[in-house]
């Protein structure tokens, strides 16, 4: 008989956990379908980011030239899937440079020459990738 009493509550509370487990997942999709951008003009917004950069490291401003390389990054990831199912080597090329800056822009002090070829690379490449259809 006590056992009885308790079928009601835990059926409850298991539904409304998966309800609120579902919710969960149905709302990240939704964002991920927000933060994609098209490839020409997420590459546009990397090569601004690039063009700051630059000035960051003639400034020799480190936290600066940090958080440009992590919005590096966070560009890339919105648009990266359809530059390498459209142009895999175009993908590694920009791969390359983009981790070199990543992991400079982390090191006190900062190697200057290193991340500006870096960031002259990955502006290269981006130029090719922008014109990606």
């Amino acid at each position: 008989m006590k056992s009885r009493k308790w079928i009601v509550p835990i059926l409850l509370a298991s539904s409304l956990t998966l309800a609120a487990c579902g919710g969960a997942n149905s709302d990240k999709k939704t964002e991920e379908k927000k933060t994609t951008v098209s490839i020409s003009d997420g590459a546009k917004e990397m090569r601004q980011t690039i063009s700051d950069l630059k000035t960051q490291l003639n400034t020799k401003d480190a936290a600066k030239v940090k958080t440009s390389g992590e919005n590096l990054e966070k560009s890339w990831q919105t648009f990266e899937d359809d530059v390498k199912e459209k142009n895999a080597d175009l993908y590694e090329k920009v791969e390359t440079p983009l981790h070199i800056i990543e992991a400079g822009a982390k090191t006190e002090p900062l190697d200057e020459q290193t991340l500006t070829k870096a960031a002259d690379d990955l502006d290269t490449v981006l130029a090719d990738v922008e014109k990606l259809k």
